[in-house]
């Protein structure tokens, strides 16, 4: 039996959340997923591990590390400029 955590950021209404999770794995048992054990998510890191009851601080900034590299980098789409003549309702 071990524990797996992981740790990942959402923006939500403009506010940038912590999502933090710890599993309960049994290796040994091939055919059993991970079962999700605790569960955080709070604007401060901090209290999202708190609340999913991670106290090691080692494991706790190998999460924030890994929390700031979820930031999904963003992505440039060029549009081309179009001169509309109409505009028509569609049903």
């Amino acid at each position: 039996m071990e524990n797996i955590y992981t740790a990942y950021t959402k923006v939500i209404d403009n506010k940038n959340y912590f999502f933090v999770k710890k599993y309960l794995a049994f290796p040994e048992l091939k055919d059993v997923p991970p079962m999700q054990e605790a569960f955080g998510m709070h604007t401060d890191f901090n209290k999202a591990c708190e609340i999913a009851g991670i106290q090691d601080p080692k494991i706790r900034e190998q999460l924030l590390t890994e929390a700031d590299e979820s930031v999904p980098q963003a992505k440039v789409i060029e549009l081309k400029n179009v001169n509309f003549s109409a505009k028509s309702a569609s049903f």
